[in-house]
């Protein structure tokens, strides 16, 4: 209907024949209706011909680029849109496959144990792990039940299946649709990486059916499909980016190790006499063990065990020790993570800034390719707009924007009732396409059931009470007593002094007043409208489980409840929730949970890259060193680790060996592992892997970690003393219900952060476009309030009714962010 003939190559869907629908797809004016097509059910048919391309590219780039893939073209084959929707659905069920793969690594079998016989079958961990001639008392193991064998392989190998139709679907995309437009949307290599790993692991599970090695290498494709998720792949970029400067304080602090091992060998390899029957010259007696000694003493906190001997012998070696921490523990160690940090912000700054600009461009490419593909002019119809959302929400890897809240926002943002909106409008639009939305009454079931009540004056004083927060004041001096009584019962309970009578029904007493509390707001307010405030779900919990422990605790006091007193000592712990119960309402405690929430949600990739890190560790060392550690091991003997008594700390299964490397990463080097590994593994020089995870996991990722949070915690305390900003369509909508008696919640789905720095893009961009339109959809600032990241919403209620709860828009605005 546009004049030109599309090529066959690409709309398959057309291909033979031309379209018996080819009519110009002109819509009426707004109506008012709603569309009916189920979301489920694919509105990009065959049928629809060029204006279902164009919805289904629109909504596959506003979908790449809020979630920062998008690339420069995109195929014209709706074949190629339910392909991409099936992968999405393959990563699913991938990201699945691998949290039961980490499972299966951590209960299977350990190979060193006895696989041949009960190779179908379940037996304790402490008849299967067994060393001959060794009491099973001395074999430490994490308790942790094993797998079967047989039933370990057949998981793996169902979930290599998985794995590898996840990447046939990618690499099928990749390669009928995108290598014809030149675009890689699926990057070859990576998926043929893990295809590899597939093949590598298969061909484990078949060697060990088959020989029952004491040594497997499942461990490495594992943790290959962990290194191709793509947000591991970006983190790699960013590794690479900062690792050059890393490499530079790096070499200079090798640098300084061994200029003063140098030095300290020559000093004192031959020096004579005895420090508590040990030679004074021990750790400096060659230059390998000097240097090992300094790298110790530089890298932890061992440094006066390192040095307590040569500087007992001659005090002046104190000033060559001074010079050597100073240098290394001072300026040196910290300077690493000052590098680190902001390495890694001017790496951060670079990529969120072509982000926002890509998903803005991406918001553009949309707009004008459902304009292009609906004839509806330079602006877009409703019935389009309903059509691209519902494909839209089609993909997994989206949150489904429901029928309802589409309506809405296109009401809200077309103000004339024309049922079209402009390319500004759009923008506006797409800037709330990661909120979720819900309504709810305000009122509660009284104002209907109980009218003369509800209009009686002194219950509306008491509606006024809860509304304004005067009703909350007065629970606060409540709380405040409770928190006093919590307090004495502590001290009586530590000092094994029985409760009097008063305090036993004070217990009781205050939590019957919090049930009236709950009951009382009920009273006030609508059921759903309380539960959209999780500080008001955490008050009507807490509520319950109080009184829950206050009756348990009168029936253990009867003589019919002697077997309930065991489980006192548990019950009395619930008297910290009275304590949280105040806490909670404080506005910087409110802050800093915000803020620690969202640090850890923002950090949940990289936290993830130090998970695989550790993981890979851990599963390595229990094939390479399962069994060595055991308490009569003669190779044992002289080793600080039997002095100090760490024979928990080994490798004889997963979870045991997970904790050793945790107490590495924590301690950042603990000379005590590689030392007994040197002397208890067969394999030379294995100890270098405690060496390797020092360099890689701790100084590079661990410090990563660091810079990382301290970035984030730098960016959200500059918004602690700010005021919320309103996204003014949120706004809008908020004002246009409350008018009928309803109240707007809603809450951003996906990254926080992420989503400011688009608003804020958006904002930019348009701010022209604003000027000439005279209208603003934006703030000056491009984004608007919002509330913590997994808080629904925020408190806005003025002052009362929560407060300015999880940091949403607090004053007297009707509007929860």
């Amino acid at each position: 209907w546009l004049g030109i003939r599309r090529p066959a190559t690409l709309l398959r869907g057309d291909i033979g024949a031309p379209s018996a629908r080819a009519t110009p797809h002109c819509h009426p004016p707004y109506s008012g209706g709603s569309a009916t097509m189920d979301a489920e059910t694919p509105l990009l048919d065959k049928r629809h011909d060029a204006r279902a391309v164009g919805i289904a590219k629109a909504a596959w780039k506003l979908e790449d680029a809020l979630r920062e893939q998008l690339v420069d073209a995109y195929p014209s084959d709706l074949e190629a849109r339910e392909l991409h929707i099936e992968v999405a659905r393959a990563n699913r069920r991938f990201a699945k496959a691998m949290s039961l793969m980490l499972l299966v690594t951590i209960f299977e079998t350990p190979s060193w144990c006895e696989t041949t016989d009960n190779f179908f079958w379940y037996i304790d961990a402490d008849q299967r792990c067994q060393i001959p001639g060794v009491k099973q008392s001395e074999i430490l193991l994490s308790n942790l039940p094993y797998l079967p064998p047989f039933w370990g392989v057949v998981l793996e190998i169902a979930l290599v299946f998985v794995i590898s139709k996840k990447l046939f679907l990618e690499r099928k995309l990749q390669l009928q649709y995108f290598e014809k437009i030149d675009i890689e949307y699926h990057s070859l290599p990576v998926i043929n990486f893990g295809l590899a790993m597939c093949m590598l692991q298969v061909a484990d599970c078949v060697l060990f059916t088959l020989f029952r090695p004491n040594f497997r290498i499942a461990f490495i494709p594992r943790t290959g499909y962990l290194c191709i998720l793509p947000s591991v792949r970006k983190l790699a970029k960013c590794i690479s980016a900062v690792f050059g400067e890393f490499v530079s304080i790096a070499v200079f602090y090798g640098g300084t190790i061994v200029f003063f091992a140098w030095i300290a060998v020559v000093m004192f390899d031959d020096a004579e006499g005895y420090f508590y029957g040990v030679p004074v010259n021990r750790g400096f007696d060659t230059f390998r063990t000097t240097l090992n000694t300094m790298f110790i003493a530089g890298s932890t906190d061992e440094f006066v065990d390192c040095f307590i001997r040569t500087y007992t012998k001659h005090r002046s070696a104190g000033i060559l020790w001074f010079i050597f921490l100073v240098i290394v523990h001072v300026l040196l160690l910290n300077l690493v993570l000052d590098t680190l940090v902001a390495a890694y912000t001017r790496y951060a700054e670079r990529a969120e800034e072509a982000d926002s600009k890509e998903a803005v461009s991406g918001i553009q490419k949309a707009f004008q390719d459902l304009t292009e593909a609906s004839g509806d002019g330079e602006n877009l119809s409703r019935t389009t707009f309903l059509d691209f959302v519902r494909e839209y929400s089609r993909s997994p890897h989206v949150r489904p924007v429901p029928e309802e809240t589409s309506e809405i926002v296109f009401k809200s943002v077309d103000k004339d009732g024309s049922g079209f909106v402009d390319e500004t409008e759009f923008f506006n639009i797409c800037g709330v396409v990661q909120y979720s939305f819900w309504v709810t009454k305000v009122d509660s079931p009284v104002k209907d059931y109980l009218p003369g009540l509800w209009n009686s004056g002194l219950f509306e004083r008491f509606r006024a009470a809860v509304h304004e927060g005067s009703f909350d004041t007065l629970m606060n001096y409540v709380l405040l007593l409770n928190l006093s009584l919590v307090i004495l019962e502590s001290v009586y309970d530590l000092n094994d002094w029985s409760e009097t009578p008063l305090m036993e029904n004070l217990e009781l007493t205050f939590s019957l007043v919090y049930v009236m509390e709950v009951g009382l707001k009920l009273c006030v307010v609508e059921w759903a409208y309380y539960a959209s405030l999780w500080s008001n779900i955490f008050d009507f919990v807490t509520t319950w489980l109080l009184l829950a422990s206050s009756v348990l605790d009168e029936l253990a006091s009867s003589s019919s409840g002697a077997n309930i007193k065991r489980y006192m000592n548990i019950l009395r712990l619930l008297r910290l929730l009275r304590v949280l119960k105040q806490l909670k309402r404080l506005k910087k405690v409110q802050l800093m949970v915000e803020t620690i929430c969202n640090i850890v949600y923002s950090s949940k990739h990289i936290m993830a890259l130090l998970g695989i890190v550790t993981y890979f560790f851990s599963a390595m060392s229990v094939q390479l060193w399962g069994g060595l550690l055991y308490k009569s091991n003669p190779a044992l003997e002289e080793s600080e680790y039997k002095e100090k008594g760490l024979y928990v700390l080994n490798f004889n299964d997963f979870g045991s060996a997970f904790g050793v490397w945790v107490v590495s990463l924590l301690c950042e080097y603990v000379p005590v592992f590689p030392d007994v590994i040197s002397k208890v593994s067969g394999i030379p020089g294995s100890w270098l892997v405690f060496l390797i995870f020092y360099i890689g996991g701790v100084s590079i990722v661990f410090e990563l970690v660091k810079a990382f949070t301290i970035e984030a915690f730098l960016e959200l305390h500059k918004k602690w003393d700010s005021g919320p900003e309103d996204f003014l369509l949120i706004q809008t909508l908020g004002e246009e219900l409350t008018k009928r008696g309803e109240h707007l919640h809603y809450r951003i789905v996906g990254n926080l952060a992420t989503h400011e720095k688009i608003m804020k893009a958006l904002g930019e961009k348009y701010h022209e476009g604003e000027e000439e339109h005279g209208s603003a959809p934006f703030d000056e600032s491009g984004h608007g309030g919002h509330g913590g990241q997994g808080g629904g919403h925020g408190g806005g209620h003025g002052e009362g009714h929560g407060g300015a709860h999880g940091g949403g828009h607090g004053g007297g605005h009707h509007l929860c962010a």
